[in-house]
């Protein structure tokens, strides 16, 4: 039977990893560290279904079905935590909106609101209600912890092994083709190879020697403190004002994140930047009314793999080589594309079998 490597123990690579062990496929997942502590350990989470791109709503939706049935499908506990999720627009964006509104809300609890609903509605929370949005009322969350190790454990249980604190140095090659890696322990044979390494993937590549569009983003995620609780807030994305965030339960607080415009040399992208802060507080307060009055406490800042488009690069690279499969540049929305994102690697290495 062909034999699978899988490169990162993030999300999306546990997903994948878990997808092939369960129809018995040979699959080895390596990983630098520990799973789920690289830009997954970063992510908030977020399980939606809405989206402007059909296609990213059809595959979002995916995820959303497999997320609220994770511990059935896996065995594994992973609480699904219901915040409801808003996603607003501006008067321009939305037509388009509500016409994709009605294209999902026979497979998902969609409701469009327009600008007078939507201040009836969340009023208490918005500052600026004009162009409407998409109510998800049965979005939500999970820890992104819980569902790397389900996914992981699950995999061990239906036969995959796990490598975990085994670096990947190099690439074995044969006529041009993948054919396995190479690692400390020495050299790992595989038919495919995946790489799911998120953010280290482009320094990975170019040091390889293979050509690709990936690139590296600073995204900045700021906690703040309202003046009073914000009771009922949902998660959110804000296509006019370029914000999103959910609330944090273990804090009280909400996070608020903003495009910092900074593309890291790396995948260290150091301190919280103050300027990205401010920017960040003002583009909130534009819409939500709390934000005026809250403060600051702390965040988090990591990198994140872009691709060019919004679709994500998710199969074999244009220029090849043959034998290597890419699982990444999900532009910050890897956890919920996750469960798409391994069925179509399943797809890919096993066709008609």
């Amino acid at each position: 039977m062909p034999e699978t490597v899988i490169v990162g123990g993030g999300v999306v690579g546990a997903a994948a990893f878990h997808a092939l062990a369960a129809r018995g496929e040979r699959v080895t997942l390596l990983e630098r560290h520990r799973p789920g502590l690289g830009a997954t350990a970063w992510s908030g989470g977020i399980v939606r279904v809405f989206h402007r791109e059909p296609e990213l709503g059809d595959r979002a939706l995916e995820g959303w079905e497999y997320y609220r049935e994770f511990a059935r499908r896996t065995g594994e506990p992973a609480p699904f935590t219901p915040s409801g999720f808003l996603s607003l627009v501006g008067p321009e964006q939305a037509d388009d909106a509500r016409k994709e509104t009605a294209r999902i809300a026979d497979r998902t609890p969609a409701r469009w609101l327009d600008p007078g609903e939507l201040a009836e509605r969340f009023g208490a929370i918005l500052a600026d209600t004009t162009g409407g949005g998409v109510w998800e009322p049965q979005a939500g969350y999970l820890d992104p912890s819980d569902v790397v190790r389900g996914w992981v454990r699950a995999g061990q249980r239906a036969g995959g092994t796990l490598l975990a604190g085994t670096p990947v140095h190099g690439l074995s090659r044969t006529a041009g083709r993948v054919t396995g890696v190479h690692t400390a322990r020495g050299e790992l044979a595989a038919d495919t190879v995946v790489l799911a390494t998120g953010p280290a993937t482009p320094a990975l590549l170019t040091g390889w020697g293979i050509e690709h569009r990936l690139w590296l983003q600073t995204i900045q995620v700021d906690l703040r403190r309202p003046a009073a609780p914000v009771p009922g807030h949902p998660a959110f994305t804000d296509h006019l004002y370029e914000t999103n965030g959910r609330p944090d339960p273990d804090s009280g607080g909400i996070f608020t994140g903003h495009p910092t415009g900074q593309r890291p040399g790396g995948e260290h992208t150091g301190e919280l930047d103050p300027e990205c802060t401010r920017r960040a507080g003002e583009a909130a307060a534009r819409r939500l009314a709390w934000v005026a009055d809250s403060r600051p406490e702390g965040g988090l800042r990591a990198a994140e793999c872009h691709a060019p488009g919004e679709l994500g690069a998710v199969g074999p690279l244009p220029g090849g080589p043959d034998g290597l499969l890419l699982a990444t540049g999900f532009n910050g929305g890897g956890f919920k594309m996750a469960p798409w994102a391994a069925g179509e690697i399943v797809r890919r290495i096993t066709g008609s079998r």
